[in-house]
């Protein structure tokens, strides 16, 4: 198979650590020119810029005033890839008011209006390729005992993702998801490794680069769009 991705340009948001920065890395082999978003890590944005031809934009994104900017960046890309969506646990009893805006807006506003920014230069050139990430087990409607806003949101994301592959399937354009299990982030503490490793069926946790090679397949190929793919080692089967 052509590689179609080769001189595309893609914006990845939380593109500076665990699954993003992986994502980045094979986008780049793939010879993508990529903008990266991060709250920090500019030694990883450094290395990326070493690797090919990328960019790195450090801000935080619950600060409404770096909305703008990001939204340029998506109207100009060819692939949006939103890996950003911070968790929230906590019962549903004691969760504010505050905490229920800023977990549906970093996990489905935000995404949203990204998407939304990235349509119009994509309907242009007649292509385009969307890629958002889910929670584990978000990929069927169900119930969560201690993360229900968080499981909302992203369930918000599934929706979108079918209404963008059925809207715009005409421009060539795709939107698909990617519902990672219990994934190794190079983030968590050693108790929690282990802990999340024991929720998976094998014991180990997923290495960011399977959740990377879903994501490339996903995007490789038009013939997947309205895509919701777990990559859980089965977990969602119990």
């Amino acid at each position: 198979m052509d590689n179609v991705l080769q001189g595309k340009s893609a914006l990845i948001v939380g593109g500076t650590s665990g699954i993003g920065y992986c994502l980045a890395q094979s986008l780049l082999q793939e010879s993508v020119s990529v903008v990266v978003q991060g709250k920090i890590n500019s030694k990883r944005v450094a290395s990326l810029c070493s690797q090919g031809n990328a960019a790195g934009l450090i801000c935080d994104l619950q600060k409404v005033a770096y909305l703008e900017e990001l939204c340029r960046y998506a109207d100009a890309a060819d692939i949006l890839c939103v890996v950003y969506g911070p968790f929230l646990q906590k019962p549903l009893d004691i969760t504010t008011a505050k905490e229920w805006n800023t977990t549906v807006y970093a996990n489905l506003t935000l995404p949203g209006i990204l998407v939304s920014a990235a349509l119009s230069g994509m309907k242009e050139r007649k292509w385009g390729r969307i890629l958002l990430f889910g929670g584990t087990e978000t990929q069927v409607l169900r119930g969560f005992r201690t993360n229900a806003a968080y499981g909302a949101a992203k369930m918000g994301i599934m929706s979108l993702v079918k209404s963008v592959s059925m809207e715009y399937a005409f421009y060539g354009i795709t939107a698909n998801a990617v519902c990672p299990g219990f994934t190794d982030s190079g983030l968590l503490t050693e108790d929690t490794r282990a802990i999340w490793a024991k929720k998976n069926p094998d014991g180990e946790l997923i290495a960011p680069e399977a959740i990377t090679e879903a994501a490339l397949f996903l995007l490789k190929d038009g013939s997947y769009n309205g895509v919701v793919m777990p990559v859980d080692k089965g977990w969602s089967s119990f």
